[in-house]
């Protein structure tokens, strides 16, 4: 806690999504003081972003962050903590560089270590651009930690469960209170959610779907949730629903009308939509590009993981999954769920705030 009241914690952010209006609500409700700066809604995520921000004071920004507003805002503020999103924006990691010995700078990555000339460059002026703008790692997972001790951060330098969902909406129904446990023809679906770009693989999926149906003799429809330019791919496919965007609030419900989440991105770094359905009940076959694999699915025992751009191997994943007898399928499920209670709005506010507590002793910054 501040000397003078509450620990007021800075967020910097790009867009907003649904977990990380959680998240942040569940650090207010730890009794954090907090101030939030953040991007508008992308138009190929257009999510209610007004709605996630209520509550919160701060403001929010369209074509480019309004620098000496920040600042001014940060003077008047006056954080124990700054959560800054990446180190992509200039004027974040500007103000984050010139608060240096007065807040904690924890620099928020997803950037998996993929050895790219781009990621090599940015090991280069780490030094000179990175490392002077913040003090800690915040991070989801060991591919991004692999990418942070390149760009000099060391493993007491680094916090994890970057990522969560909103665990309180995606909770399945109990098997008490709701068929969905043992997966009735209501809701023996896949589905998918994503921009449909080649990054999350909607190409790849088309494919895979049409070999799947040939594959099997019962089977399952395909929900699509999400927009982009390869939606052609799907339009008149068999079996396929396109469903457009789906905010955050309707997922749940999406979620609970099917059985198993397909993912097939070629370039994932975590992947919180694996998270949300994993905690919804469901089984999933995602690629192994996608982070969040490496915690919330394991291959054989809550769904599969393939490899990705593979979409004759994503297909017969789809397959085993339909083809599952029931009570296979309700163990999936259930092993979905409880991976899924790893992460929790609730703990990763807990989390942050003895990491910031704990990081500010160590480097006995003053209190506001």
């Amino acid at each position: 806690m501040g000397s003078d009241g509450p620990l007021r914690v800075a967020i910097l952010w790009m867009q907003l999504a649904g977990y990380t209006s959680a998240c942040f609500r569940a650090l207010a409700a730890e009794g954090v003081d907090i101030h939030l700066v953040y991007a508008e809604a992308a138009s190929n995520a257009p999510y209610d972003v007004t709605r996630m921000a209520s509550g919160f004071a701060g403001h929010h920004w369209g074509d480019a962050p309004d620098e000496a507003r920040i600042e001014r805002e940060m003077e008047s503020f006056s954080p124990d903590a700054i959560l800054v999103c990446s180190w992509n924006v200039g004027a974040y990691r500007r103000v984050a560089r010139s608060m240096r010995g007065r807040t904690l700078r924890v620099l928020c990555m997803d950037n998996a270590w993929m050895a790219t000339p781009k990621q090599w460059a940015g090991v280069l002026v780490s030094p000179f651009v990175i490392r002077p703008a913040y003090d800690i790692a915040f991070l989801p997972g060991e591919r991004q930690a692999a990418f942070a001790r390149r760009l000099g951060f060391s493993d007491d330098q680094i916090l994890w469960g970057l990522y969560t969902c909103d665990h309180d909406e995606f909770s399945a129904p109990s098997v008490d209170a709701s068929p969905v446990n043992s997966t009735p023809n209501s809701q023996a679906r896949f589905v998918f959610v994503g921009r449909l770009v080649e990054s999350k693989g909607a190409d790849v999926l088309a494919q895979a779907y049409v070999r799947y149906r040939g594959l099997v003799s019962d089977p399952w429809p395909l929900l699509v949730c999400g927009v982009g330019p390869l939606a052609a791919a799907m339009q008149g496919v068999p079996g396929v629903e396109l469903r457009g965007f789906v905010q955050p609030a309707d997922l749940p419900l999406v979620f609970h009308q099917a059985a198993c989440l397909v993912l097939p991105s070629t370039w994932e770094p975590w992947g919180v939509v694996v998270h949300e359905a994993t905690t919804a009940g469901l089984a999933v076959v995602c690629t192994a590009a996608c982070g969040a694999a490496s915690r919330l699915v394991l291959d054989g025992y809550n769904g599969a993981v393939v490899k990705a751009g593979d979409h004759e191997g994503l297909a017969r994943a789809m397959a085993d999954i339909s083809d599952a007898d029931p009570d296979s399928l309700r163990t999936m499920r259930a092993r979905s769920e409880e991976l899924a209670r790893q992460f929790t709005p609730q703990r990763w506010a807990r989390y942050l705030v003895r990491g910031i507590e704990r990081h500010r002793d160590a480097l006995a910054l003053p209190r506001p």
